[in-house]
């Protein structure tokens, strides 16, 4: 390979025009894997808010006490707030944010579990 005058200081171009690209890129990375983590921890502390919401002698505040106490246990999920309602059918939902790489972005992250509350029945005699 010979050398030639006109490409001097081309490697230096090449590599300011690639290396946002390419930082950018394992920025977005980054990001999208935080969200998803935090969805994660959101989604499994709203189901065991409703796994003791739900039981024989759980409530509304057990819940509520159980998933948010998993959700803020997870540095991942950001300002974590639950609500609990129903009566036969039991919703946990969990809301917070995730973690961002960007100052000032704000990526909001919500799950809902729903299941039956347990109640223990009789068997019907004929």
């Amino acid at each position: 390979m010979t050398w030639r005058p006109d490409d001097r200081g081309s490697s230096s171009v090449t590599i300011a025009i690639i290396f946002p690209a390419i930082a950018t890129l394992f920025l977005a990375l980054a990001q999208a894997v935080m969200v998803s983590v935090a969805r994660d921890v959101a989604q499994a502390a709203a189901e065991e808010g409703l796994r003791v919401a739900r039981a024989h002698r759980g409530s509304h505040a057990t819940g509520r006490a159980a998933a948010g106490g998993f959700a803020r246990r997870e540095p991942v999920l950001l300002n974590p707030a639950v609500s609990v309602s129903g009566a036969t059918t039991i919703t946990v939902r969990v809301t917070g944010h995730a973690p961002t790489v960007l100052p000032g972005m704000r990526i909001a992250v919500s799950r809902t579990a729903r299941g039956a509350r347990e109640r223990f029945t009789t068997p019907q005699q004929p």
